[in-house]
């Protein structure tokens, strides 16, 4: 909330005045404070914050795997299948599983314009949700190891 006032106040650096100072006796104070309160506010949220990987796993198919959709169409894309038609047949495949209420894993593996082109373990891969992590575990444990150093030089 301070940023656009503190960019307002960059052409005045080389003036030292009354609007200059005054602007930074404001500024300064006021997002310190602010940063206070959403430090404490995320301490107190994250401190008990609990993971249900039981319905994390339960929200990541209740679409009954449509969510991979996109992965799929990347797939047939690096099998040489042209984006438009690989759309078209991931589009196709959905909607039929939809109104069929039945897991789209299943219907891709029923249908030829798949099965031509992806054999079942990469079809298995691409419904697999660890395979879509990508870099998060090494993220998580840099940003775990960088909050556990900082709090230990300040507190």
């Amino acid at each position: 909330s301070q940023v656009a006032v503190a960019f307002e106040n960059i052409p005045l650096w080389h003036e030292r005045d009354l609007s200059n100072s005054a602007n930074e006796r404001f500024v300064i104070p006021t997002a310190s404070i602010l940063v206070d309160e959403m430090l404490e506010t995320m301490t107190r949220i994250t401190s008990n914050l609990m993971v249900n990987e039981k319905r994390i796993v339960d929200n990541l198919y209740i679409t009954k795997g449509q969510i991979f959709a996109e992965f799929v169409l990347e797939a047939l894309i690096k099998k040489g299948v042209p984006r438009f038609v690989a759309y078209k047949d991931v589009q196709r495949v959905a909607f039929e599983a939809n109104d069929k209420g039945m897991q789209y894993i299943d219907a891709i593996k029923n249908d030829k314009a798949f099965t031509s082109k992806l054999t079942d373990k990469e079809i298995y891969s691409i419904f697999s949700p660890e395979k879509h992590l990508g870099a998060s575990p090494t993220i998580i444990k840099n940003v775990e190891k960088s909050v556990k150093n900082t709090v230990k030089k300040y507190i």
